[in-house]
């Protein structure tokens, strides 16, 4: 159709400014999801970075998660005093609950504590970038959980998706040839393949446990309660593993051993992701959080390639590809309701 031809009101551009509160919603918006998947790529390449220069970690494992959950727990008991209004009553929300209660969060606050010393130990390994892209394998275990647990109908498109999810994952971790020369190769070892499994099916039992725990068990207490409980338990679990750890016998309880600033700084991102993570949900939904997700995986291997030299290889490209699509496919329903939300939003 010619230019000339249209109505002139369809030529038109709307240059108001938006209303500063819109603004700053979108501003916030942005920051969160940039940030996210910033913190995401960030825990492998941290990983990397803190180890010796033999390649190993020279630190506790267990004392990095350990100092994540206790910070966790701090932030929660402060959310919890102001969101009761005084420090009296949010012990008093605390011990209210019943004993049986705490006890049924012990099994998420183990499978979180062996997930996050899993994500560590996968790379010493595999490459960050090939960790990253396999560990979206949860997509599929979970899936299956789900089915399993709830019997609830996965359907033909779903089932389709977690077939190429599953394809894009082995791809990408298939050695092949570097895109330029002079690169270090992408790497897994096969050790690496039986942790990444774990991983994957330790995360999906975790999150669906947890995702009950909230929707059943837990349905009437305030979410600050139900992560004190997660995390108190976290604590004393990966205590336990860290005193039990070459690195922590002998020593007392903080004297942490072998750590340096990356290694702060993995207790940071760590601690970080369970604050962000809950602002997402506050300002987005669970399809924000996929897409979050997702494009880690590409600043992770950004950050793979410009830091430690490991370039993309055709099969880590090609298996990128395929995850993205899965992930798009499976949750293709939730896309459209969230599209169809916003636009009603705006009309």
């Amino acid at each position: 159709v010619a230019r000339g031809l249209l109505p002139p009101a369809t030529l038109m551009v709307d240059t108001t400014p938006l209303p500063m509160p819109r603004r700053a919603a979108l501003a916030i918006r942005v920051l969160l999801f940039a940030c996210g998947s910033l913190c995401y790529a960030l825990l492998g390449i941290l990983s990397q970075l803190s180890k010796e220069d033999d390649g190993t970690y020279g630190y506790s494992l267990p004392s990095v998660v350990l100092a994540a959950e206790a910070v966790k727990l701090l932030l929660s008991c402060c959310f919890l005093t102001a969101e009761r209004g005084s420090l009296v009553g949010a012990c008093r929300g605390m011990v209210e609950c019943s004993p049986w209660l705490w006890l049924a969060y012990t099994i998420p606050s183990v499978l979180y504590a062996l997930n996050n010393n899993l994500d560590m130990l996968n790379n010493l390994h595999m490459d960050p970038a090939t960790e990253h892209v396999l560990v979206q394998g949860k997509i599929l275990t979970t899936g299956l959980v789900w089915w399993l647990v709830f019997r609830e109908p996965l359907g033909l498109r779903k089932w389709l998706s977690l077939l190429v999810l599953f394809s894009g994952a082995v791809l990408a971790g298939m050695p092949s040839e570097a895109l330029f020369s002079g690169s270090r190769q992408m790497h897994i070892d096969s050790v690496g393949c039986v942790l990444v499994t774990v991983h994957c099916w330790v995360s999906a039992c975790a999150g669906v446990y947890n995702e009950w725990l909230l929707k059943v068990l837990g349905k009437d207490d305030s979410i600050h309660i139900s992560n004190i409980r997660l995390y108190s338990i976290g604590c004393v679990v990966n205590l336990a593993a860290h005193i039990l750890s070459d690195h922590g016998a002998g020593q007392s309880l903080f004297a942490f051993k072998g750590y340096n600033r990356y290694v702060v700084a993995l207790v940071v991102t760590y601690a970080s992701m369970g604050l962000l993570l809950s602002q997402v949900m506050k300002w987005f939904d669970n399809i924000v959080k996929l897409f979050i997700s997702g494009s880690s995986m590409y600043v992770s291997a950004l950050f793979a390639w410009t830091i430690f030299g490991y370039a993309p290889t055709v099969n880590f490209c090609i298996g990128v590809g395929l995850v993205t699509i899965a992930m798009l496919i499976f949750n293709l329903d939730k896309i459209r309701g969230a599209m169809q939300s916003t636009e009603k939003k705006e009309t």
